[in-house]
């Protein structure tokens, strides 16, 4: 075998950009406000759902064409409208993708936002932490049951980047790599802007003591819902570039596991250091 430093290099920046949106989302939430977020893979994964919905149901629709099942008997012929459409239509390949990083940014925050705000309202914000780990392997065990969504335990595959239409494998790989870069940088960008505006502070003050926060008028669960909403989207996009990087949505992928991965990112780079976060998730 022979070593190919272009597609070694491709790959790192791919998975370091994935994982550095992961860290980011985790640091706002837990770095910044410290709120402590056990079920990231619950919000990464409904990410990657989102894409494999719009990927089977939702692409052939803007393409003019009828959904098939890609479950069943009819996987084989799903999977070759979808590769038909992305090699075909560019237009509607990146129109689809666009709409699946909205969709799932909208599905992921909504619900880190409600499924905090009971958890939030306690004196013990650590029940949050319960409560979303519980959640995460809920779903997934859920998920992994109901073959609708992304057929069951067999999961479902052939989910293209949307690069597909471009000539060779390298160049479509390089393409979806410097566009996880470009949105990784944009997450560290937004970031930084948020932490250092009134509602970083905010944040900042509520993490720091609560009571004197809640003494000068502020709502700290309302802020907590805030930044759950704002982490939990951020996650679902990672959700979305990580099952289009790897073309296979399944639940397995999204278990305790990563949730701690993400953790020991934002640990190894410094609690509230988004730099940190980016050296942690190289790492």
């Amino acid at each position: 075998m022979i070593f190919d430093p272009i597609a070694t290099l491709i790959a790192l920046v791919t998975f370091f950009s994935i994982s550095a949106i992961m860290a980011l989302s985790l640091n706002l939430e837990y770095g910044i406000a410290g709120v402590p977020n056990y079920g990231k893979a619950l919000f990464v994964s409904l990410g990657a759902y989102t894409a494999g919905v719009m990927m089977t149901r939702v692409l052939p629709l803007l393409a003019g064409r009828a959904a098939i099942d890609p479950c069943g008997n009819t996987l084989g012929q799903a999977l070759q409208l979808r590769s038909e459409i992305l090699r075909s239509m560019p237009a509607v390949a990146l129109g689809n993708f666009a709409l699946t990083l909205v969709v799932a940014a909208l599905v992921g925050g909504l619900v880190g936002y409600f499924a905090s705000w009971p958890a939030l309202r306690l004196k013990q914000e650590w029940y949050l932490a319960l409560v979303l780990l519980v959640a995460g392997e809920t779903v997934r065990i859920f998920v992994r049951s109901w073959e609708p969504l992304i057929c069951g335990s067999n999961g479902l595959s052939g989910i293209g980047q949307p690069f597909a239409f471009l000539p060779d494998v390298r160049t479509k790989s390089a393409a979806f790599a410097g566009m996880t870069l470009v949105l990784a940088l944009l997450a560290y960008w937004y970031s930084q802007r948020l932490a250092r505006s009134p509602f970083g502070r905010l944040l900042k003050g509520v993490r720091e003591n609560e009571i004197a926060a809640a003494s000068l008028g502020k709502s700290v669960a309302r802020a907590r819902g805030q930044v759950m909403f704002i982490g939990s989207a951020m996650a679902a996009i990672a959700g979305v570039l990580f099952v289009m990087n790897s073309g296979f949505a399944s639940s397995n992928d999204y278990n305790v596991a990563l949730t701690l991965d993400v953790w020991v990112m934002i640990v190894l780079g410094g609690l509230g250091n988004h730099r940190g976060a980016l050296l942690g998730a190289a790492i």
